[in-house]
């Protein structure tokens, strides 16, 4: 459940989500606050946390996201993340967990209707690494509709 009010010119959020995994039946509830803040008209912030009752401990990212209309209902997106664990993925370590770039093209379609397709790279942070993990890329497509 998320609740997400526009107020002025940046997006504060609040979350709760209830996590079961299967087949041990472990549960966990996590909880979740950001906000994202226009620096630019082309360019915002955002600075998002997660805090896990299982692990007890949080995850934070911070965010520069920039955003540029190539043509009619076309726009590029790009974004640089830094990511912190306190807790959350590692009880032995607490810092910086990975660095991620990403590019996106979106497609308005139609007024309620968004084709996506998006390449990110990450790069592991010395605990990533501690616990078997290397660099990554991946590219993703989707679609979005907005009801």
């Amino acid at each position: 459940m998320e609740y997400a009010p526009y107020v002025e010119h940046w997006s504060p959020y609040l979350n709760v989500t209830y996590l079961q995994f299967h087949p041990q039946g472990a549960d966990d509830v996590e909880t979740g606050a950001g906000f994202t803040a226009p620096l630019q008209p082309w360019l915002s912030v955002s600075l998002d946390g997660t805090w896990s009752k299982q692990a007890s401990g949080a995850f934070y990212a911070l965010t520069l996201h920039a955003r540029r209309e190539l043509a009619p209902d076309w726009t590029g997106k790009l974004h640089i993340t830094q990511t912190y664990d306190d807790g959350y993925a590692s009880e032995d370590y607490n810092g910086p967990n990975h660095r991620e770039v990403g590019a996106h093209l979106l497609w308005d379609v139609l007024p309620a209707l968004e084709l996506h397709a998006g390449w990110q790279h990450s790069w592991a942070g010395e605990d990533v690494r501690r616990d078997g993990g290397n660099d990554l890329s991946w590219g993703q497509i989707g679609l979005t509709s907005y009801f």
